[in-house]
């Protein structure tokens, strides 16, 4: 799997300090979106959670057995762990394919790079004239 250290290092390669630095604030962007959805997610969390407890509150008031209401709300969790858990695995998926697109990527590199290289081996060598 591609670190991001060896994708900045591809990505600096000829590059000027500029570019570097724009690479950087990137980055620092990234860390930012990062640590907002970590506080987004734990927000959602403990809103989730009252909510949760408003409908075991709600069903107990309206005369529901705390047991029975105990498990309706324990249930509706489980299904929304599960939902979101769903998703999770599928993201996780489609990230596990992001170093296969770069390992089918290197055979169409390599035949550019000999494309390339029989350009110019042809370019440079010296050309009979006939006529």
């Amino acid at each position: 799997m591609l670190s991001i250290d060896r994708l900045l290092g591809l990505a600096g390669m000829g590059s000027t300090i500029a570019n570097v630095s724009m690479i950087k604030q990137f980055l620092s962007g990234i860390a930012v979106v990062v640590a907002f959805t970590a506080i987004s997610g734990t927000m959602a969390g403990m809103l989730l959670t009252a909510g949760l407890y408003a409908l075991y509150v709600s069903l107990m008031h309206h005369g529901l057995d705390p047991v029975a209401a105990a498990i309706m709300v324990s249930s509706l969790a489980v299904i929304i762990m599960a939902g979101f858990g769903g998703v999770a695995l599928v993201q996780w998926r489609q990230l596990r394919e992001i170093p296969r697109l770069f390992s089918i990527e290197k055979p169409i590199i390599k035949r550019a790079h000999r494309l390339a290289e029989a350009f110019i081996e042809g370019l440079m060598t010296e050309r009979t004239r006939q006529g």
